[in-house]
């Protein structure tokens, strides 16, 4: 399970389980994460947790996310032990999932050295965070667009285990059809 440790200003820390897929973070009640913080944005950053580990995206702050003290361009995979800074605010990533072995992880289609996060529900292409097109909806809701297509885009764990029910399903459906029939027998 992902969880990440706010280094409290008094000495207490809090423990914040993330769930899978994206968490937001920052000062607005429509986060998932709500941080009350002056350094932080109303909508500073976000972390998505999919099979391949944690991924930790700026959201245009102004006063920056940085892991490790180097500053948040583009997504960038969170380890455990690495520090997590938004604005002031500084948390230590505690678990993370294992990222996969390389011959597992689907490639970006526009950046074939990145690894994708998400799929086009529409033309099915696979790209990374940063090609995906981000539209802030009225309360706080985002829609995630193709940059190919303009299709909806869906974390690439949401196809993953749609795609394995229903290949699972029409196995099972193929290999019944099959039992049901006896194979020297004339339909």
């Amino acid at each position: 399970m992902a969880k990440l440790i706010v280094k409290g200003p008094n000495g207490r820390d809090e423990v914040l389980t993330l769930k899978p897929g994206i968490n937001r973070f920052g000062r607005s009640t429509a986060n998932d994460f709500v941080v009350f913080d002056s350094t932080v944005s109303r909508f500073h950053c976000e972390i998505e947790v999919r099979d391949d580990g944690m991924w930790v995206r700026d959201l245009d702050s102004a006063n920056g996310t940085f892991v490790d003290d180097v500053p948040v361009t583009e997504p960038v995979q969170l380890r455990k032990g690495q520090i997590l800074r938004l604005g002031d605010v500084r948390m230590e990533v505690r678990e993370a999932p294992e990222p996969p072995r390389p011959d597992e992880i689907p490639m970006c289609s526009i950046h074939p050295s990145y690894p994708a996060s998400m799929q086009c529900t529409q033309c099915h292409q696979v790209f990374c965070g940063s090609c995906v097109h981000l539209i802030r909806r009225l309360g706080g809701q985002y829609l995630r667009l193709c940059p190919k297509c303009s299709g909806h885009c869906v974390p690439l764990t949401v196809v993953r285990s749609t795609a394995k029910g229903f290949l699972q399903g029409m196995m099972e459906r193929l290999l019944k059809k099959r039992t049901l029939r006896h194979p020297f027998q004339g339909e």
